[in-house]
């Protein structure tokens, strides 16, 4: 049977040398999809159209997510074809890209979070004192305090009021629960949207594991979408365009 990995297998066996190949249809491969992969979709698996891996490789199938049964299916093929190592990352691209890893395609020059995000926020931890979290911050010239566990996933948030409370409290008696997160390849464009609806400065990012990567201030997304705009209106205009 073959084997079901994840994303931190996936780079280990492409280090040693592993195949990738997403078994999406075409148009899907083309909009984005893991560097160096192959598309082979499910449909056009064949003997004729394998004869471009090599067997004694191995193989990492792959294609949306979790709900998506391609890759399973594939990996099957696969193996009813003579391969005998073959891998199915099950969680696919969709958690290879909300963990901030590289994409290829289409999408690949669209600006994302991920490429805006500022990593070094301060954190706490739910047991520390107001008081000293406070003092940390001020000293590095921040007004916000991210809360997290000891993998750095994030419970909660410090900020505003939060400070104004009894500076003996702890950190976890006052904070802020479950703060709205973003995966790290929305697109800028998508999340602006977002910012506005909410009324939100600020948004947190982690990665598919919850485990924070930073925080994205509105004004640098506003003026990120303002470089990228003229930057596509003078890419027109040198290409002759009118």
């Amino acid at each position: 049977m073959p084997t079901e990995i994840d994303r931190n297998h996936v780079q280990q066996l492409l280090a040693q040398g592993a195949q990738l190949v997403e078994v999406l249809p075409a148009e899907e491969y083309a909009e984005a999809h893991l560097p160096g992969a192959l598309n082979l979709p499910l449909k056009n698996l064949n003997r004729k159209t394998v004869a471009q891996l090599e067997r004694e490789r191995p193989v990492i199938v792959y294609c949306y997510d979790f709900q998506c049964d391609l890759s399973p299916r594939s990996a099957a093929r696969l193996e009813s074809l003579g391969f005998k190592h073959v891998f199915d990352y099950a969680a696919g691209k969709r958690d290879w890209f909300a963990s901030g890893l590289p994409l290829e395609g289409e999408l690949a020059s669209l600006p994302k979070t991920g490429d805006l995000v500022q990593r070094d926020i301060p954190t706490c931890h739910p047991t520390e004192l107001v008081e000293d979290v406070w003092e940390r911050v001020q000293v590095l010239g921040w007004k916000m305090c991210v809360v997290v566990n000891e993998a750095q996933v994030v419970l909660g948030r410090l900020r505003g009021v939060a400070w104004e409370t009894n500076p003996q409290a702890t950190v976890e008696s006052v904070m802020e629960n479950g703060p709205t997160t973003f995966r790290p390849d929305v697109t800028l464009q998508d999340l602006i949207g977002r910012m506005e609806e909410k009324k939100a400065r600020s948004v947190l990012i982690t990665n598919a594991d919850g485990v924070l990567l930073g925080v994205l201030f509105k004004k640098d997304v506003e003026q990120r979408l303002s470089d990228f705009a003229v930057g596509k209106a003078v890419a027109y205009s040198e290409n002759g365009a009118v």
